[in-house]
């Protein structure tokens, strides 16, 4: 009577483990600079007019500052990443979207806007 007490306990204890090695996980992250570029009015940035004092108070620092021989490249990046992940006993999955949107102005020497470029629109619902 014992050894089948002992099975029986053994039995309870597995059946509630099994539940327990199971789950679901989410994980938002965003990395980078706001993307202020968005809500900004871009007309108003106008190459050999705008210069690099305006961008930064419209836009704050830069992710990047690159200096190229006679020009300084201003780069924004905004990075968010959802991710969901579920794990089972027999089968795990996880999928991942990482979503990018970037802007560059680029400046002469003397801080004068020669041309920028943004990404396409990285909002799902805008396409």
């Amino acid at each position: 009577m014992q050894r089948s007490s002992r099975s029986s306990a053994l039995l309870v204890a597995v059946l509630f483990a099994f539940p327990a090695l199971m789950g679901c996980a989410s994980l938002n992250s965003q990395r980078g600079t706001e993307n202020a570029w968005r809500s900004a009015d871009a007309a108003q940035w106008k190459p050999g007019e705008t210069t690099d004092k305006d961008i930064l108070s419209l836009l704050g620092p830069p992710s990047q500052l690159i200096a190229l021989n006679d020009e300084v490249v201003y780069y924004y990046m905004l990075e968010k990443t959802k991710k969901r992940t579920m794990i089972f006993f027999i089968y795990n999955t996880t999928r991942q979207n990482v979503t990018y949107d970037r802007a560059m102005f680029i400046f002469d020497k003397a801080g004068v806007l020669k041309k920028y470029s943004l990404s396409p629109s990285a909002d799902p619902k805008a396409k």
